[in-house]
C-alpha cells in the first residue's frame, strides 16, 4: 500500500516538473536580434577603425530592446580587384541568440597597400600589449634575444 502511494506521488511530481520545464521553455527568448543599417559615406582605408565601421548601424531584439552597444566587427575582407571591403558584423542578445550580416564599402586599395591595413597588427603572445608593426621594433627585439643567448653561453 505504501509503495503505491509513493508511486503515485512520484508520478504526479514528474508531471509537475514536465509542465514547469515546458512553461519555462515556452517563455524563453528564441528570436534572433536584427540589424538596421543607415546610409554611410565611408571609404575603407588604412586609417579606418572598427568604431568607424559601426557608425550608422543599430541592433534591436524583441525582448532586450536596443542592443547596439553589443555589435562587433568580426572581420574585414578586402577585394583588391573590385576595390571594396566587405565588413562582417555580429551581435548577440542576452539570451545568446546571434545574428551576423555584412556590408560592402568602397576601399582605397592604394592607401592600404602603402600604409598597411589598420586591422593588421602582429602581437606577441607573451606580451600582448607589444605590437611589432615596423622593422625597427622587430630587429631590436631579435637582437636583444641574441645578446641574451650569447651572454648565457
Amino acid at each position: 500500500m505504501r509503495g503505491n502511494i509513493l508511486g503515485i506521488f512520484f508520478t504526479i511530481l514528474s508531471g509537475v516538473m514536465i509542465a514547469l520545464i515546458v512553461l519555462a521553455y515556452g517563455r524563453s527568448d528564441k528570436m534572433a536580434p536584427e540589424f538596421r543599417f543607415s546610409a554611410l559615406d565611408l571609404i575603407y582605408d588604412s586609417e579606418t577603425k572598427d568604431k568607424d565601421l559601426i557608425v550608422g548601424i543599430n541592433a534591436y531584439d524583441a525582448k532586450d530592446g536596443d542592443i547596439t552597444d553589443r555589435i562587433v566587427v568580426e572581420k574585414v575582407v578586402l577585394n583588391k580587384d573590385a576595390e571594396t571591403a566587405v565588413v562582417y558584423y555580429a551581435v548577440a542578445d542576452h539570451s545568446g541568440n546571434v545574428t551576423k550580416q555584412s556590408r560592402v564599402f568602397p576601399a582605397n586599395i592604394a592607401d592600404i597597400e602603402f600604409n598597411g591595413d589598420s586591422s593588421d597588427k602582429i602581437e606577441d603572445g607573451v606580451h600582448p600589449k607589444l605590437s611589432f608593426e615596423d622593422g625597427d621594433s622587430t630587429t631590436a627585439a631579435s637582437s636583444a634575444d641574441s645578446e641574451e643567448e650569447t651572454n648565457g653561453n
